[in-house]
């Protein structure tokens, strides 16, 4: 009898430690939306892009006004924390954008709204970009969603509009740190970019 107590309180200690894991505080994480241009095999170009930016709705804040892009929460999906972000999606999806025409060859002006009589414009427009994580003590589900929509403008002209979606899941080791964050949604935007420049490429360096 006595033998066994050992092992019953090591099985209390284990609990109580995992109970107090289990109620720990899951606090506010904020995240880097940065962007580096992918090497990719569109070649150099030349040229003169006019980029605008349509924001349909405010990007969301909380009450001390940052930044919103996400949500941790628990293993069944329930909030417990908000994900934040150092500028929202509209400035970040806008610089990525402006990075990869340069990046191309391409000369670029950031205006908004697009002047009417545009030689070559690009706007992007519906822009929806979040990251939820469900975590539990040994693991972290993350799913990741960028979407928004292009207006390709020749010569004052809409000439061709499309939609650009990203989307991915991630199963982490552990609660995702915000560096392991911010390289997801930094992948998310290189492929988003990928697919604008792919049909940038086709559509005006033909012209």
């Amino acid at each position: 009898m006595n033998g066994k107590l050992p092992i019953v309180g090591s099985l209390l200690c284990a609990l109580l430690l995992l109970a107090g894991i289990c109620g720990c505080t899951t606090v506010d994480q904020t995240v880097s939306l940065n962007y580096a241009p992918l090497e990719r095999a569109f070649g150099q170009q030349s040229g003169e892009f006019i980029v605008s930016r349509v924001d349909s709705r405010p990007f969301a804040r909380n009450a001390r006004g940052e930044w919103i892009i996400g949500s941790l929460n628990n293993v069944h999906g329930v909030h417990q924390a908000d994900l934040l972000a150092d500028r929202n999606q509209g400035e970040w999806i806008s610089e990525a954008l402006l990075l990869e025409l340069k990046h191309s060859g391409y000369t670029v002006t950031r205006k908004s709204p697009l002047p009417p009589d545009t030689a070559r414009g690009i706007e992007i427009r519906d822009l929806n970009a979040s990251l939820n994580v469900n975590q539990d003590l040994f693991t972290s589900s993350a799913k990741q969603e960028l979407k928004f929509n292009v207006d390709l403008y020749l010569n004052g002209t809409k000439i061709k509009t499309f939609a650009v979606v990203s989307r991915a899941s991630h199963t982490l080791p552990l609660k995702a740190s915000a560096e392991e964050n911010a390289r997801i949604m930094l992948q998310s935007m290189q492929d988003a970019m990928q697919q604008v420049m792919a049909e940038v490429s086709a559509l005006f360096d033909r012209k």
